[in-house]
């Protein structure tokens, strides 16, 4: 079942992309989708993006749906690392 695109799960986002090397050093909440990759698909720059961490596999969200791979920014949720 996929993540719901829904405010409380982006609240939940918010803390763990806010504290993700990957997002910080790439600047992702300034590109769409912004945040709650896992749900909204990778970022529209996912083919620039350089990799410094993944704090998916933390996530209340990842851990409550059972979710697979990470680096959702980068591979959204179909394309699972």
């Amino acid at each position: 079942m996929p993540v719901e695109n829904n405010e409380a799960n982006l609240k939940i986002c918010r803390d763990f992309c806010g504290q993700c090397p990957t997002f910080k050093e790439n600047k992702l909440k300034e590109q769409p989708p912004h945040a709650l990759f896992c749900a909204r698909g990778k970022s529209d720059i996912a083919e620039k993006i350089v990799d410094k961490g993944c704090t998916c596999f933390i996530c209340p969200i990842y851990k409550r749906d059972n979710l697979q791979g990470g680096y959702f920014c980068i591979y959204g949720i179909e394309g699972k690392k």
